[in-house]
């Protein structure tokens, strides 16, 4: 079950799943319709209102014996509108699938978070984000994996500067991105999907936190 299946990680993450043999089916929690290339991929057409309802659905709709969610969204304050929309999107809406996570007893979830998430830093989107990973363990109890990907590169569909001149600049200034600083190094939203499906696949227990560097490791 992935939900933000329509963003920069969704997208690639949707179609890893799919491709991926350890996968009878992939359900997309989507707002908007969306066509796939996979007829493995079925869609939940959701308002992100009715967070009881769309739980009924995902219990009528899976038979498996062993279900992982997967969430990848995430925005900014700038295109959320404020920060108000952003924590509702990045904070409020995650935990809510972590509850389903835990009513439907899913066997694994893996969400994304960021680099430098702290619900203690004095920078409102990282305390945002280790507010959102605190939250979740507080609300699914199997086995949980944050990733905190760096800044990420792809193209999205809004423009966003910042990313952007990361995709230029990265050949120049990644190269010197090694040991310590790695967990810097811009990363293709793609690298990010192979490493949630790779994580999905694993048996692990309890709370995992895979760093940028980390994300690089898996293929």
């Amino acid at each position: 079950v992935v939900i933000g299946a329509t963003g920069l990680i969704g997208q690639f993450l949707s179609e890893r799943l799919a491709e991926d043999s350890e996968y009878a089916q992939v359900l997309t929690i989507i707002r908007n319709p969306v066509s796939w290339k996979s007829s493995k991929i079925k869609n939940i057409h959701f308002d992100f209102s009715n967070w009881s309802d769309l739980s009924v659905q995902i219990r009528n709709f899976s038979s498996s014996s062993e279900i992982h969610f997967f969430c990848c969204l995430g925005t900014t304050i700038k295109v959320a509108g404020s920060e108000e929309n952003f924590k509702k999107i990045d904070l409020d809406y995650v935990v809510e699938f972590a509850k389903i996570a835990q009513q439907v007893s899913a066997a694994k979830l893996v969400a994304v978070s960021a680099l430098g998430a702290d619900m203690n830093s004095t920078i409102f989107y990282n305390q945002i984000k280790g507010q959102m990973e605190h939250d979740v363990r507080v609300v699914y109890s199997g086995s949980l994996a944050f990733v905190r990907p760096s800044l990420l590169l792809g193209h999205r569909r809004e423009f966003r500067f910042a990313e952007k001149l990361a995709i230029v600049l990265s050949p120049l200034f990644s190269v010197g991105l090694v040991g310590p600083l790695k967990k810097f190094k811009p990363i293709h939203a793609r690298q990010v999907a192979i490493a949630m499906t790779s994580i999905g696949r694993n048996r692990f227990d309890g709370l995992k936190i895979y760093e940028n560097d980390e994300l690089f490791s898996f293929s």
